[in-house]
């Protein structure tokens, strides 16, 4: 008796299974559908008995008696606009695999959302666009250097003008129908340079793919990449995703910005890694533009030749640091120092505009006496010490000390939390300038706490409705204003003290990032209690290689069996989060007895994997739930046997690979 043979798709939900669970199930494909249907489609099945969206990950005629059950359906075939390429469901399965994320979760982040109507409303980016054009002759020198190479690392101290330098490379790039996609680190990057390259390309050949725009308006871009009308892409990471037709050219700006690291919720990819696989998958160019590289690109880059420098700058007379400490023996108890009060004034006389940035890293600060400026460490590795429960807490060494009543260096009782929230400068910056028509801004997380009201303080800055923006890390923005005359950083050394494997490096990539906006008509004033800091030495020699060298050398292992840091080994964070502190400690200390004991005990993971005890995270409480992390430390290359040691951690767990901080 011969068996009819009938077309089955293999579908992918689009949506949340567990990591562990199956990720691919099977449906009839209707006679209706068979001549149409085609591998990476959307369609329409139940799952569950519910609706839901999948992709059709392959396509095979089988005996449908073989499954032993009756095999549901396809409902329907959804527009074909939105069908994945077989370079996206490869782009996929390197999500899932390397970030141990579900494959389902991954399409589900992937699919656009699919749409019927055009956007209504046309998508909005800062019309003061105003880029200085760069010297053909100095673009021609890095055009030679990339011509022969396919991954470059551009170190640069460039401002504006390297928006220039891109097109320059994209003109080179896209002739014969070829795309190329520049990616940027946050929203504000693209909300603030889209018009310069739609101006360059034309509104049709540039599509821009950010979360923050309308679905209709995701779709309509989404289409222009798939039908390669558009051939230049810029986005933030999630552009990644585009639905490339020919790809050629990767362009990552500011590649050492942590915002590239999706860090709140699956999947946890990186988008420079990610770039990365998306270049290989397309036999692409990558250029990886920094003003500080960040280690790892470095490491991986300096030994193939593949740098290409363009104009460093070191810490110049525009660029000054003040010693607070000097400040108070003068009499000056104020916040703001007098240099830093003076420039302000000019500023506002002037009528230019200012930014007064704040550090502030999680919820935590340092313990300092204000009688002779000590600020509380740890006597075993000399990390600033953060206060947690009813103790001082090392991050490093896992030291715990009582809380400090008296000062240690001059006995003082004097003993303060050091930290200062921007409504306590606002309040300072509205004394100097009381009864004059000045307008303050400011810009965290308690002013800011959603993006539209975010985007509306940047637009009234960029339209000058604000003199005076103050905030956290928010205010950080490549800005390119005109107008902008002064920015100000407040104790950085809130930054500098992380104990964090790479405080060094995030402090380094901070301070020249400053350095390079200092000039004749941008002034940088740092405020700090260690004027001193090895850190401000290492930026005024400009000495790159030599920072590089150094930072590698102390993230080696002193010693086998010990692994080191990355580059030399890949971290993974895994998080626990509960509504009751003693539950929440108990279930990481049970995770690392567990962890501890496979790897200990395993002929394969031994030698390969390296864990540190549970401890508190520095933002130890978050929305009424608490904290504590373990880390992993590993230099496995074989992802299974990496996978058969998470598959241990239970799945209320957060598992996070190649994170940015271990705080």
């Amino acid at each position: 008796m011969i068996q009819t043979k009938k077309l089955v798709a293999k579908i992918i939900p689009a949506i949340k299974l567990p990591k562990g669970a199956r990720q691919v199930f099977s449906y009839a494909v209707p006679n209706k559908f068979e001549k149409k249907i085609r591998i990476g489609m959307p369609v329409e099945v139940y799952f569950r008995n519910r609706k839901i969206i999948g992709i059709v990950y392959d396509l095979k005629k089988e005996v449908i008696k073989k499954f032993g059950y009756k095999l549901k359906n396809i409902e329907n075939l959804l527009n074909d606009s939105a069908s994945l390429s077989k370079e996206q469901i490869k782009l996929a399965e390197y999500i899932s695999d390397y970030y141990y994320t579900p494959l389902s979760l991954v399409i589900k982040t992937i699919i656009p959302p699919i749409v019927k109507n055009k956007p209504r409303k046309k998508m909005e980016f800062n019309s003061r666009c105003d880029i200085f054009e760069i010297k053909k002759v100095e673009a021609n020198k890095l055009l030679k250097k990339i011509k022969t190479k396919t991954k470059i690392l551009f170190i640069h101290s460039l401002q504006s003008p390297k928006h220039s330098l891109y097109c320059e490379i994209i003109k080179g790039e896209i002739k014969s129908g070829k795309q190329a996609l520049v990616l940027f680190p946050e929203y504000f990057d693209v909300y603030n340079f889209a018009n310069f390259y739609i101006d360059k390309f034309g509104e049709n050949k540039t599509a821009v793919l950010t979360s923050e725009l309308t679905k209709n308006q995701y779709f309509n871009e989404w289409r222009k990449i798939k039908d390669s009308s558009a051939k230049v892409i810029i986005g933030t990471r999630q552009a990644v995703f585009a639905p490339f037709q020919n790809l050629k050219l990767i362009i990552a700006d500011d590649e050492h910005n942590s915002s590239y690291k999706q860090w709140d919720m699956n999947p946890r990819y990186h988008g420079i890694k990610t770039a990365e696989k998306l270049a290989k998958i397309w036999k692409a160019k990558i250029i990886l533009s920094s003003q500080a590289p960040s280690v790892k690109s470095y490491y991986e880059i300096k030994n193939k030749l593949n740098l290409a420098y363009f104009g460093q700058k070191e810490l110049d007379s525009f660029c000054q640091i003040i010693d607070i400490n000097a400040e108070r023996q003068k009499g000056n108890y104020s916040v703001l120092s007098e240099s830093l009060k003076d420039s302000l004034l000019e500023n506002i006389y002037n009528r230019r505009q200012a930014i007064i940035f704040i550090p502030r890293l999680g919820n935590d600060t340092i313990i300092q006496c204000k009688d002779c400026h000590w600020i509380a460490q740890c006597k075993n590795c000399e990390t600033t010490l953060i206060s947690y429960a009813n103790y001082l807490y090392c991050q490093k060494c896992r030291e715990k000390i009582g809380l400090i009543k008296k000062c240690p260096r001059c006995e003082g009782q004097n003993i303060r939390s050091f930290g200062y929230g921007s409504e306590k400068i606002e309040t300072e910056i509205k004394k100097l300038f009381q009864n004059k028509n000045i307008k303050i801004g400011r810009l965290d997380s308690e002013t800011a706490s959603n993006k539209s009201r975010q985007i509306k303080i940047y637009k009234d800055f960029i339209n000058r409705k604000i003199d005076v923006l103050i905030g956290t890390q928010m205010v950080l923005k490549n800005w390119n204003l005109e107008n902008l005359a002064l920015t100000a950083v407040l104790f950085p050394e809130i930054i500098f003290n992380q104990p964090d494997f790479n405080s060094r490096e995030k402090s380094f990539q901070f301070l020249m990032s400053l350095c390079n906006k200092a000039n004749r008509n941008h002034k940088i004033i740092i405020q700090s209690h260690k004027p001193d800091s090895d850190i401000f030495k290492i930026i005024k020699n400009g000495n790159l290689d030599k920072f590089y060298s150094e930072e590698l050398k102390n993230r080696q292992a002193i010693s086998k069996p010990q692994i080191g840091y990355p580059p030399f080994s890949q971290l993974i964070k895994l998080i626990y989060k509960d509504l009751d502190p003693k539950i929440c400690e108990s279930e990481a200390k049970r995770t690392y007895g567990i962890l501890n004991g496979k790897i200990t005990n395993g002929k394969n993971l031994k030698n390969k994997f390296e864990i540190i005890k549970p401890f508190p995270a520095s933002s130890y409480k978050e929305y009424d739930k608490y904290r504590w992390h373990i880390i992993i430390k590993s230099i496995c290359e074989n992802i299974a046997l990496r996978d058969s040691l998470l598959n241990l951690v239970k799945k209320n767990w957060v598992i996070d690979i190649d994170p940015d901080s271990v705080l």
